[in-house]
């Protein structure tokens, strides 16, 4: 699966904004991890579960296509799930 890394949008075009691994990069980018922030205008919440869980970079399992989302809808306070859907790393498999 390609790396998450920040920037990254979810299936609902949310974007990865932080804090990412400003030491680790894939393509000049930080990669995403568990934990980091997820906004935009259908969720707000953080990078909850990873498919890559064997692949750890400073204590933190990594993001990938497909690692869910979980946050609440900004406007309604709706609990929300997505999963990260659009990476620019796809010659970066993990």
């Amino acid at each position: 699966m390609p790396t998450a890394t920040l920037t990254n949008a979810t299936a609902t075009a949310d974007v990865v904004v932080a804090v990412g691994m400003p030491n680790r990069l894939c393509n000049g980018i930080p990669i995403a991890c568990i934990g980091d922030m997820v906004t935009g205008a259908v969720v707000t919440g953080t990078l909850a579960v990873s498919t890559a869980v064997t692949r750890v970079m400073a204590g933190r399992p990594i993001g990938n296509i497909t690692s869910q989302v979980v946050g609440v809808n900004p406007i309604t306070g709706i609990p929300v799930t997505t999963a990260i859907a659009l990476s620019p790393n796809v010659t970066r498999l993990i």
